[in-house]
């Protein structure tokens, strides 16, 4: 019987560059956050149930530094888009202090060892993230970032349906959810809502396209089987998003610039009437007020943010379950933590007032450079990092999603702020052409502008020069 050839999609899939493929395993190993099934110790055991081992322990190492060592391969292979863009953007040394910092803590750290181990493959991530955002345009990363997801969601109904015991969630009361390959159904969740905002921000693109609305479909069927409210509710405000970024596609430069007011306006008061009534909010929901014990953990981290607050205690380096001051916010919320449950205050408390001012430098300088683009009308540039930089936020209001030296936001607001400094260069250069175009229909400026163009040309510059100033005169 002869062999059925394959699909245009897995011969498109086998003709990608090694370089491609690389990515798309790095960031499948970043969303995860290394949680390979009975290999990679602390998440997988959240994932399986399973006590540790001497072989988890060692296969949680080996695929870490298998994934760092994959980095330095393409880092060293093209070193010269990375360095390129290092020199032509200073306001990467924003992000690059950050992960220095991460790395300096290991000065001052609770667990020194233990910071050090994991403050250098975070700074390695970030430095993947510049590179990745250096070395492909914008349609490319996406298009990688979309076959990441793909074979993620695919990979989580695989595992549903063949071993349902690690397939669904075991948190009690949402045995039926889908957590897949992810350590729980919140993560699933969080990444289906970045693969459809990964989709929703493809540039040039249309969605009717059949490849696309299939992507769109086994994106939001995961999504809905995770059973992740707080996912759903993300989801919708994405959606929000992207029905204004088109709605700003369509309009002109003065209604983008009320939209841009508007926008963070309507968001500033809709979260206060929500944070005002956020008791009745909360149970309209199904959810506990409390946050299932966030905000009593919250109050405990915030305390002891007062006894370091300028570099905090550690990259990595507080969250030590029955040991050291962990220990005390363990017994007064009556259950082990793991983090803060705020992206925020996990980084005050590793880094210190310090680390958050970084972040929110960082944070700010993408908004800025986005601006000219959003100016001009680019909008199909502008929606990506700015999609990262809102979705950072809005993941990091309860869960601790940047400072994780192995998960994927990091990377990818590195590739982000990148992404939007390389874009706003040619753009804020076209809006000052423009501006200067405009301003040149002013007759003095026409006679400015012509007296600098005889002297640079050279041809009779005395003469012409004067006629000139007598026009202006």
């Amino acid at each position: 019987m002869p062999l059925r050839r394959p699909t245009p999609h897995l011969r498109r899939f086998a003709s990608l560059p090694l370089e491609d493929l690389a990515c798309v395993a790095l960031f499948c190993f970043f969303a995860l956050q290394g949680a390979i099934p009975f290999i990679a110790p602390a998440q997988s055991q959240e994932m399986t149930a399973s006590a540790p081992s001497s072989l988890t322990t060692i296969g949680g190492i080996a695929s870490q530094a298998l994934a760092n060592a994959l980095i330095l391969v393409l880092l060293l292979r093209r070193p010269r888009h990375l360095l390129r863009d290092i020199a032509d953007l200073p306001w990467l040394i924003l992000p690059g202090a950050l992960a220095a910092l991460a790395v300096v803590s290991t000065t001052w750290s609770l667990e020194p060892l233990l910071t050090l181990r994991r403050s250098l493959p975070f700074a390695l991530a970030g430095l993947f993230g510049a590179w990745f955002a250096s070395r492909y345009p914008l349609p490319r990363q996406l298009a990688i970032l979309r076959l990441a997801m793909i074979l993620l969601a695919l990979g989580t109904i695989a595992l549903v349906v063949l071993d349902p015991s690690l397939g669904l969630d075991h948190s009690p009361g949402h045995e039926a959810d889908w957590q897949g390959l992810f350590t729980q159904k919140n993560a699933c969740g969080r990444m289906m809502v970045l693969a459809t905002a990964i989709l929703l921000c493809e540039p040039g693109r249309t969605l009717l396209r059949p490849s696309r609305l299939a992507s769109l479909a086994l994106f939001f069927f995961v999504l809905l089987m995770s059973g992740s409210r707080g996912a759903w509710m993300i989801e919708a405000a994405l959606l929000l998003l992207f029905l204004l970024l088109t709605a700003a596609r369509r309009s002109s430069q003065r209604v983008r610039l009320i939209l841009a007011l508007a926008a963070p306006l309507a968001t500033l008061a809709l979260g206060s009437v929500l944070l005002l009534d956020f008791h009745r909010f909360a149970l309209v929901l199904g959810r506990d007020p409390t946050l299932t014990g966030r905000t009593a953990i919250w109050s405990q981290v915030a305390h002891f943010i007062q006894q370091r607050p300028l570099a905090g205690y550690g990259y990595d380096a507080f969250w030590r379950g029955m040991q050291g001051p962990s220990l005390q916010i363990a017994a007064a919320v009556h259950f082990v933590v793991a983090h803060a449950h705020n992206g925020f205050l996990e980084m005050a408390l590793e880094l210190g007032s310090a680390g958050l001012l970084l972040f929110a430098l960082s944070w700010l300088r993408g908004w800025l450079a986005l601006w000219p683009l959003w100016q001009r009308g680019k909008i199909e540039l502008v929606a990506w990092p700015l999609t990262v930089l809102i979705l950072i936020v809005l993941y990091d209001l309860d869960e601790n999603t940047l400072l994780i030296y192995n998960g994927l936001f990091w990377p990818l607001f590195v590739c982000a702020l990148v992404t939007a400094e390389r874009l706003s260069k040619p753009a804020l250069s076209k809006l000052r052409a423009q501006r200067g175009a405009r301003r040149m229909g002013d007759p003095r400026h026409t006679a400015f502008a012509h007296a600098r163009e005889i002297l640079n040309n050279g041809r009779k510059p005395a003469a012409q020069f004067a006629e000139s100033a007598q026009e202006l005169s």
